[in-house]
């Protein structure tokens, strides 16, 4: 039994996906598909680890750390290059309190990843039974 909490290529997959849905929405179309991005990845990474509800959280977590750490830092970079420099100190406290909001909302995608496998399981469990 692999008593490892932090799974890798979860969390992997779960930073290309929401890498490529910003990529995709807010850069190509202009469409801001951020947040839904970080439900669905968190969704995704809870689906795959089949752990319990505290495993899924915390790769939530995580997932939400490391990708809104990377996605601050490309707003943060694109802001500066279109000339808002001057209020760098504002777009600083609001990229904190959105990251917070995005690992708040991985975190609750993890949970709900992991009920939905478990739902799942319970379902085959009971057709397989005579």
């Amino acid at each position: 039994m692999n008593m490892e909490i932090i799974k890798r290529n979860p969390l992997i997959i779960g930073i290309a996906i929401i890498l490529s849905m910003y990529v995709i929405g807010d850069m190509v179309t202009g469409v801001s598909l951020l947040l839904p991005s970080f439900l669905l990845a968190g969704i995704v990474v809870g689906f795959m680890i089949n752990d319990d509800i505290k495993t899924g959280a915390i790769n939530g977590v995580i997932l939400g750390l490391i990708s809104g750490i990377l996605i601050n830092v490309i707003l943060i970079a694109m802001m500066y290059l279109q000339g808002y420099g001057n209020y760098i100190v504002s777009i600083l406290l609001f990229n904190v309190i959105y990251l917070v909001i995005e690992i708040v909302i991985a975190a609750f995608g993890g949970v709900l990843g992991c009920l939905i496998q478990a739902e799942t399981l319970e379902d085959v469990e009971e057709t397989d039974s005579p």
